[in-house]
């Protein structure tokens, strides 16, 4: 993965013109995207970059919709313009969408054990 391209898209999806602002956020969310991977999977694919700036974006819209606070205008307050339950809406579908995107080459995690029977014959 090329965090150059991740610091990119980021961008892209967040709005932030200075993404190396939030490098620890880009960084943890390349991590992430790292440790799901299957062992096969091609680690320089793009998508898994598309899929690490979207997770970035989703810590990114959990940290601002905390300041989804009203602008003062002369006519009295309003709320903003962006909304910041939009965002972080638009955002995790957004990963979900890049996850699927990224089916392919991530673990699977949709595993469940299950119990037949009572464990006794009579």
């Amino acid at each position: 993965m090329r965090l150059e391209t991740v610091h990119c898209l980021f961008t892209l999806f967040s709005g932030e013109e200075d993404s190396h602002a939030f490098a620890p956020l880009i960084s943890s969310a390349v991590q992430e995207v790292t440790q799901q991977l299957r062992s096969d999977a091609d680690s320089s694919d793009v998508r898994l970059c598309y899929l690490a700036a979207a997770i970035a974006n989703v810590r990114y819209a959990q940290i601002t919709s905390s300041k989804n606070y009203p602008l003062a205008t002369f006519a009295g307050n309003v709320a903003r313009a962006s909304d910041g339950e939009q965002r972080f809406s638009f955002a995790e579908r957004l990963v979900k969408d890049y996850q699927w995107l990224c089916g392919d080459l991530l673990k699977n995690r949709d595993f469940a054990f299950l119990s037949v029977g009572g464990g006794s014959c009579e």
